[in-house]
């Protein structure tokens, strides 16, 4: 309160800054509205959120963002774009990118800069080994002339896992680095009905599901091979694969199946949304990402909070599931994928039951969104307020 004047003072803002705000684009789309929501609530912070988003492209939830078009020659003609989000980034306290390879992470770094407002950057994944080699040659002269130096120059990075923070000083980044993973809000009651009513030859069936972009960098085309060889062993078994197609993948994967024979044991359900999606969680009996490249899996969160155990590949860079006891991590081959589908259809219900439980005890320990928001809050009051920084923060040596 100001005593001079009667007036509340308004908290700080915090101005995120992404690529896309449509699900069909990924974990980040889905995880960003609730990552502001969760520093909001802290009271601490006002947390506003501009996208550069495709011609068409939705928001999910309440979130409404500022809207800004993608086009990097526009943006190079056009001045009142660029007025327009330097008058964002001014009134603004602090600026948080989210996402690389985009006009809106040098342009927000460019802005913040000149207006002086210390800016972070979270790379959600983008700078992990099998994603920057992906299209190589391309981030390679986009990292030389413009995300080298914008990362270089961020008052902090933000990374989801350990593992993130390691592969940002191996890049020779020396700013410092905060680790502050995703969360998730699972319903209060997660019911399987909504999914078995639009699949009802589901209801007796052990559901092994796949939920996430149908992308070649998620291990589905290992997946559906692997399970052509492991599904006959088990009649009642059944692979569920949920999540909006990319590039034309699901065709590539239907041939497989049908390679295989196995076209009555494999379900293409499309993308999941609210109570179908938690249902399909609900429903399986297990869960599987053996991704070759992952920042950190929003799906994952959701899997565990459900109660179900999960098959991750290490690159998934979740070792609480080991430390947890409530799934597998296995290399991103196809044999140590068989060995574990094997592996879990042979689990007791019990012993299922038992790993499930300790999979929401794990997203109840660590990454409710309650703790991400003030771990948030934190790392902002080290920035604006100075001081030592927090606990989640790393300084380079």
């Amino acid at each position: 309160m100001d005593h001079g004047t009667g007036q509340t003072t308004p908290s700080p803002c915090c101005l995120n800054i992404t690529a896309h705000m449509d699900h069909r684009f990924g974990g980040l789309t889905t995880s960003l509205p609730d990552f502001c929501e969760a520093l909001r609530s802290t009271e601490s912070y006002r947390s506003e959120l501009a996208a550069f988003c495709v011609p068409g492209e939705t928001s999910p939830g309440p979130e409404k963002p500022a809207v800004f078009p993608f086009g990097r020659a526009r943006w190079s003609w056009d001045s009142s774009l660029r007025q327009r989000l330097r008058l964002l980034i001014g009134q603004a306290d602090a600026v948080h990118m989210h996402g690389l390879w985009r006009e809106h992470c040098s342009l927000g770094s460019s802005f913040a800069k000149a207006a002086r407002k210390p800016y972070l950057i979270s790379p959600h994944g983008m700078l992990e080994p099998w994603a920057f080699k992906n299209k190589a040659w391309k981030k390679k002269v986009y990292w030389n002339l413009f995300e080298q130096r914008n990362l270089a120059s961020a008052q902090c990075l933000r990374a989801l896992t350990v593992a993130e923070a390691a592969q940002l000083r191996d890049l020779g980044l020396r700013v410092p680095v905060a680790v502050i993973p995703n969360g998730v809000l699972a319903p209060p009651v997660i019911d399987p009905a909504p999914f078995f009513q639009r699949f009802p030859d589901l209801r007796d069936r052990t559901i092994i599901l796949f939920l996430g972009r149908l992308h070649p960098k998620k291990g589905i085309h290992m997946l559906c091979n692997s399970w052509g060889k492991v599904c006959g062993e088990y009649p009642h078994a059944h692979l569920v694969m949920a999540g909006p197609d990319s590039d034309g993948q699901q065709q590539s994967l239907e041939a497989i199946v049908a390679e295989h024979g196995i076209s009555s044991r494999v379900t293409f359900a499309g993308m999941l949304r609210g109570e179908e999606k938690w249902g399909a969680l609900s429903a399986a009996s297990f869960f599987t990402l053996p991704s070759y490249s992952e920042g950190f899996s929003i799906a994952v969160l959701e899997a565990l909070a459900a109660g179900t155990p999960v098959i991750l590949s290490k690159q998934c860079y979740f070792p609480e599931v080991g430390q947890y006891e409530c799934g597998w991590t296995i290399d991103p081959e196809p044999a140590a994928l068989e060995r574990s589908l094997r592996e879990c259809m042979e689990l007791s219900s019990a012993d299922r039951l038992d790993m499930g439980a300790r999979a929401r005890h794990l997203v109840n320990d660590r990454f409710t969104w309650p703790v991400i928001g003030a771990k948030s809050a934190s790392v902002l009051d080290w920035l604006l307020g100075g001081g030592s920084p927090p606990a989640c923060v790393e300084i380079a040596a």
